[in-house]
């Protein structure tokens, strides 16, 4: 096996590449502002703290909708299954139409619940905290949801190309 070793600045093109290979689940992340629904899809989703329950995610400045990220106090998590790899497609594209057709109800604290039969925490906003070309949201986790059983969607070089 050749391992090969790059000395330099890291670019973002390199980092994304190599952390491809670090296999992650895919979820959907959904909120609302003054009734229009937003979504998009992330693999940077972790648990952070237990007591109290906290859990964390990262949306990048550019996004199309990170002006409603950067102003919302709530949030749901959609932790992907095998079968639901149409809702990536939907909400990794930009603008937003990724609702339009799409049947979802708001959940206990107003974000869009897209797919009923997937692991699902709905949080408030616990902190937002700057980082470079992202900021990373940590949420408190007021509601989950359990499907019976689940077969996770995984990450692995799902964007690395």
């Amino acid at each position: 096996m050749t391992v090969t070793t790059v000395q330099h600045a890291v670019s973002g093109a390199e980092l994304r590449r190599t952390m491809g290979h670090w296999a992650t689940g895919i979820a959907v992340i959904t909120t609302s502002s003054e009734g229009t629904p937003a979504g998009l899809v992330s693999n940077s989703f972790a648990s952070v703290s237990l007591d109290p329950p906290l859990v964390s995610w990262a949306v990048d400045r550019r996004s199309s909708s990170f002006e409603v990220w950067n102003t919302t106090d709530h949030f749901a998590v959609h932790l992907l299954s095998e079968s639901d790899r149409g809702l990536v497609q939907r909400f990794v594209a930009k603008g937003p139409e990724k609702f339009a057709g799409l049947a979802w109800e708001p959940g206990v604290l107003g974000s869009p619940i897209v797919a009923n039969d997937v692991p699902r925490l709905e949080c408030r906003l616990w902190q937002r905290v700057d980082a470079g070309d992202h900021v990373i949201l940590i949420g408190e986790a007021v509601s989950v949801s359990e499907p019976e059983s689940f077969r996770p969607l995984t990450n692995h070089a799902y964007w690395a190309k």
